[in-house]
């Protein structure tokens, strides 16, 4: 028989664990592993595990999600890289191990709850202070690229933690009185989306909105108050206003003219050297053509006594610094020749040889440098540009990729263990135009899933997401919703389950929210409803 001083320790364990876990999610997967150990042994040594295991059976929730660990076990019996399929399955223990353990342990006090959603969103704050140091550029890392400040987890994870972190933020100013948090969470709210501007995070950004969108709608239409309604009628009108323009503003690298008469074109430079003009490549920079008025020989002489990177090699992201040096000229709407090279500050030659490709995208906050850089992927991709590197069109590569290894394993796919195997095989049958080093997995978490266990793993993955949201009737609680539309979005664009981070954040925040709060707090979780 367990004493109560034993009890009580186990007890103080897994909350521990659980803090931590909470905490340790923007920071280190070392961390993550260590509280799902703290969290499994307090399981364990605290004993009745004959009644835990009950607990959990008789929870069809809990064994539902769970079951999604037992598809990828499954998947191991018809694969063929069996040493591949027993790491992914390390990947996943998360997915039945914090299922098993949050449904048979008793639901946390709504204090306790709340006190690791304080403790996950200042640890979010903090690492973004931390990213935001080394984005500055105040320590020995150099950043090429602003996603690389995120030097903890991936950046597109951090991204979503963030995500969430702003609308946990957003609970806690409504349902709390505290004059403290009236005037704190506004600030750290625009601080949190400052930054994910700053960091240049699609994801983020783009789960950010919608989630607002359908906050906003619903809002809308529950509220009986008038005012309220006429306000968030302005926020949609003003946010279509503000999209709209933006887009529009960006529209000219999407609808380049034809170029007209090469006649009227300059011959010479002022150098009296000839000038290539290529009429039929329509690429544009800030609505500049990029390949009219280029003279290589000025431009090879003149760089090389700026620069110590070589006109002919490569700028510190790997690409032809001379692609890099021709778009940034362009962007600036100079020619490309000696007078051109001449009008670049040392500021741009530093930013040139980082690989910046247009001047745009040296400042540190520009709201619409990301946008700017997907429509040019999109346009360079449409004319035939390779989308190597490119983190949006080369996404399509992946996609297609995917949907030809499910149409040729369209039951079953091809394992747990087979799925990178699968794509290099693919990769090369369809002679994809990416290079080997961005011939990657499919970044959609239910493509994966089809290629791995076919479209019969594919519609019980789609309803093991869905069957919690109506069997613990959650459609009205506001702190799983936004959880769970966040999560749903990144699967369109991300492997989310196939990293530790990913992995960690869902299985954790699916099972937290669902089995460790008590009843009292998740009938009271409509915030909408409360407004």
């Amino acid at each position: 028989m367990i004493r109560s001083s034993q009890k009580n320790f186990f007890s103080y364990s897994y909350l521990f664990g659980i803090f931590l876990l909470a905490a340790s999610l923007p920071w280190s997967n070392l961390l993550m592993s260590i509280s799902e150990i703290i969290l499994l042994f307090s399981w364990l040594l605290e004993g009745n595990l004959k009644e835990k295991i009950k607990l959990f059976t008789k929870n069809k929730t809990a064994v539902v999600i769970s079951s999604v660990f037992v598809l990828h076990l499954i998947g191991l019996t018809y694969t063929s890289d069996f040493s591949y399929g027993l790491e992914d399955i390390r990947k996943k223990i998360p997915l039945l191990l914090l299922p098993l353990i949050f449904s048979s342990s008793p639901p946390l006090r709504k204090e306790i709850f709340e006190k690791i959603l304080y403790l996950f969103s200042f640890s979010v704050i903090a690492a973004s202070l931390a990213c935001f140091y080394v984005l500055l550029g105040f320590t020995r890392k150099q950043i090429l690229q602003p996603y690389e400040a995120s030097v903890f987890i991936s950046h597109i994870r951090f991204g979503l933690l963030i995500s969430l972190t702003l609308f946990i933020l957003g609970y806690f100013f409504i349902t709390k009185k505290s004059s403290v948090l009236k005037v704190a969470v506004p600030l750290l709210i625009i601080w949190l989306l400052l930054f994910l501007i700053m960091m240049e995070s699609a994801t983020g950004l783009i789960c950010t909105a919608i989630v607002s969108v359908v906050l906003i709608i619903r809002l809308f239409l529950h509220t009986r108050k008038v005012s309220l309604k006429i306000v968030l009628l302005s926020i949609i009108l003003l946010g279509g206003i503000v999209a709209t323009k933006t887009f529009s503003s960006l529209s000219y690298e999407l609808n380049n003219k034809p170029i007209g008469d090469k006649k009227s074109l300059p011959l010479l430079t002022k150098n009296g050297n000839p000038y290539a003009q290529d009429t039929a490549i329509l690429e544009t920079e800030n609505g500049n053509y990029v390949w009219l008025n280029v003279c290589e020989k000025e431009l090879s002489e003149e760089w090389n006594k700026k620069s110590k990177l070589d006109y002919n090699g490569k700028d510190l992201r790997g690409n032809e610094i001379k692609y890099t040096l021709i778009r940034f000229l362009t962007s600036k709407g100079l020619t490309k020749d000696a007078e051109g090279i001449s009008a670049l500050s040392e500021k741009e030659v530093k930013a040139i040889e980082k690989g910046i490709p247009n001047i745009n995208f040296m400042s540190l906050f520009n709201p619409t440098a990301r946008i700017q850089k997907i429509v040019w992927e999109f346009n360079n991709y449409s004319k035939g540009g390779n989308p190597s590197g490119h983190s949006v069109t080369q996404r399509l590569e992946y996609w297609k990729t995917a949907v030809g290894i499910i149409r040729e394993n369209l039951l079953l796919g091809v394992g747990t263990g087979d799925v990178e195997k699968a794509f290099d095989t693919q990769y090369e049958k369809t002679n994809s135009p990416l290079t080997k080093k961005w011939r990657l997995r499919s970044h959609n978490q239910f493509l994966s899933i089809g290629a791995a266990f076919g479209i019969i793993g594919m519609f019980w993955f789609l309803f093991t997401l869905f069957y919690p949201m109506f069997a613990e009737r959650k459609l009205s609680d506001y702190l799983y919703m936004i959880f769970f539309i966040i999560a749903f979005l990144s699967m369109f664009t991300e492997d989310t389950l196939e990293t530790q981070a990913g992995v960690t954040f869902f299985a954790f925040f699916n099972s937290f929210y669902l089995f460790c709060r008590e009843k009292s707090v998740t009938d009271s979780g409509d915030i909408v409803s409360n407004t």
